[in-house]
């Protein structure tokens, strides 16, 4: 397993540097507070993680101008990411941890994130498996992160539109 570790590299909490033994591997910046839009830059490659459409469920990922995968949730908050190499990993956290996990199709887990705590300061590790591709890694550590990233904001929705929906049954209901 390589071990890279991750930092917030901005107050904003948009921004991240990857690093493995001192040596900068990439950076990972989120473009606005609530989109999902975003762009990974290592010395490799550019990728642009870009949200299909307002109420869509997808992200794409777009390598120099081409489709190179994608990330989907359902409404059950399962999270699928596909590379167009053909494979597919399945992003597993359990309710209430903040850590991820990055299951390929045979059950074994190819890449595990420890968010960031308190105690950690904005900093979090990531472990790979040895057998990804470069470009299968340098998506996956980005991805795993987004994709939190955007499941936080999936659920923080959801809470929104049931209290929502709940406050004008009560008021129906009064009124």
């Amino acid at each position: 397993m390589h071990i890279i570790t991750w930092k917030n590299s901005d107050l904003s909490g948009r921004a991240w540097d990857f690093e493995a033994n001192s040596n900068l591997l990439g950076k990972l910046e989120i473009l606005s507070s609530i989109g999902f839009n975003a762009n990974f830059k290592s010395d490799n490659s550019l990728f642009e993680f870009r949200r299909a459409g307002f109420w869509g469920n997808k992200i794409l990922i777009i390598k120099d101008g081409v489709d190179v995968g994608e990330i989907q949730s359902n409404f059950f908050g399962s999270t699928l990411i596909q590379v167009d190499s053909g494979q597919t990993f399945r992003l597993s956290s359990n309710l209430f941890g903040r850590n991820l996990k990055c299951i390929d199709t045979k059950g074994k887990s190819v890449v595990e994130y420890k968010m960031a705590t308190l105690a950690s300061m904005r900093r979090g590790s990531i472990q790979m498996a040895k057998t990804l591709s470069i470009d299968e890694m340098e998506i996956l550590l980005s991805a795993g992160l987004i994709a939190g990233h955007f499941k936080t904001w999936r659920f923080i929705f959801l809470v929104i539109s049931i209290a929502s929906t709940l406050s004008v049954i009560s008021y129906l209901v009064k009124g």
